[in-house]
């Protein structure tokens, strides 16, 4: 069994495009409600990617909160650049106003296409396109964490550049918002549009604001097989943050003989 990525996705939902420079962002828009404009929230947050180690992938949105269980970051990029990114990460170090260090995390990114590489092998990459916008969520930083006192996000973007050609994947559609008392959940339908069968599918559905800021995650697994040309119709677990829109992404493992 080859996993497709860490998480391999597809957004369900069309981002606006976004103006936010990678060298630094002074906290964009104004107020921290989650239906308003704001590209940065909180926003007193100065967010910058660490130079020199960031490539093509740029912040464009990201939101810190305070979660159930611990601090959450949530982060949107865009790959600016002119070749995929692929299998691609993101890592988040926070500093407090005097820049010291408070906290740091790391999670992959949540690709949009797939790709094949081009050396004959037949594997399959999981790839930020040009223009294409991603999305992480970290979610295990400290639960004492105070936000008031973070000042700074430093980030910097992991990826290989590869040989590739696009390909037809998983994709997701017919997603449903469904409101309940303990949340926000998801349901819609995962495709296979790839060539091979996949086990273990999952769909990761972002809340977001009317900018494309990521505000909250919901995840749903299976246990299924997925045939090509097949579906998983799926249902998430609750988000408390709910938005606007979302956007959906799909992952799963390529089953082989």
């Amino acid at each position: 069994m080859f996993m497709l990525a860490k998480r391999l996705f597809i957004p369900a939902a069309v981002l606006l495009p976004l103006a936010c420079s990678s060298e630094a962002s002074d906290g964009a828009g104004a107020g921290g409600d989650i239906g308003d404009d704001a590209l940065i929230v909180p926003e007193h947050l100065t967010v910058s990617a660490l130079p020199g180690g960031n490539g093509v992938l740029n912040a464009i949105a990201l939101t810190l909160r305070k979660g159930p269980a611990s601090t959450e970051l949530y982060v949107a990029l865009r790959n600016d650049g002119d070749i995929p990114a692929c299998h691609a990460a993101v890592a988040v170090d926070l500093y407090d106003k005097t820049q010291q260090s408070m906290a740091a995390g790391i999670n992959g990114l949540l690709t949009q296409h797939f790709y094949r590489l081009t050396d004959g092998s037949g594997t399959i990459a999981a790839c930020v396109g040009p223009g294409d916008v991603t999305m992480a969520a970290v979610t295990d930083l400290p639960s004492d964490l105070v936000i008031e006192d973070v000042g700074y996000v430093v980030y910097r973007c992991t990826y290989f550049a590869l040989d590739v050609v696009p390909i037809d994947g998983l994709t997701i559609s017919q997603v449903k918002v469904v409101p309940g008392g303990a949340g926000t959940t998801y349901t819609g339908t995962l495709l296979n549009g790839l060539d091979v069968a996949v086990s273990h599918p999952s769909a990761t559905v972002f809340s977001v604001s009317r900018v494309g800021r990521p505000l909250g995650v919901a995840i749903g697994s299976g246990t299924v097989q997925i045939p090509p040309g097949g579906s998983w119709a799926f249902e998430t677990n609750t988000v408390d943050t709910p938005g606007p829109d979302h956007a959906a992404y799909p992952a799963g493992a390529i089953v082989t003989q």
